[in-house]
């Protein structure tokens, strides 16, 4: 890791922290802040996952079709949740009514967490079942 990412790593957790102490302190001012913060966050993410393969590819062009291959496994995932989703409404207490689509994209982003963390629970599993097996 070099010096750079590990200072913004610093400030990012320290932003983080000042933003969530202060969502736990006052919900009601705060909420907003804190979501166009997350959003940000989610943005560079998007961006950076985006461009640093691009990037990377102009290197090592063979790395294309390791690339694709990882593209097509994410919307297969996707699909797969989008697929399980309901689309029916929870019981809660809010005044807001939604839409069938923005329920059945929220419940496949909650499937879709679901399975992915059953897959790296998984790859966690099994790379340490691996390592076991070869270092014998």
């Amino acid at each position: 890791m070099t010096k750079f990412s590990k200072y913004l790593l610093y400030v990012l957790m320290a932003v983080s922290l000042v933003f969530i102490i202060g969502f736990f302190v006052n919900q009601d001012s705060m909420l907003d802040s804190l979501l166009y913060y997350t959003y940000a966050l989610i943005g560079i993410a998007v961006l950076a996952a985006l461009i640093l393969p691009l990037i990377n590819l102009l290197g090592n062009p063979k790395g294309l079709k390791k690339m694709l291959m990882s593209l097509i496994l994410v919307v297969v995932f996707v699909g797969i949740a989008y697929l399980l989703s309901s689309g029916e409404p929870l019981q809660v207490k809010t005044n807001i009514e939604a839409s069938e689509s923005v329920l059945r994209m929220t419940d496949a982003g909650l499937i879709l967490v679901y399975i992915m963390s059953a897959v790296a629970f998984v790859a966690i599993l099994s790379g340490g079942l691996v390592r076991l097996v070869r270092n014998r």
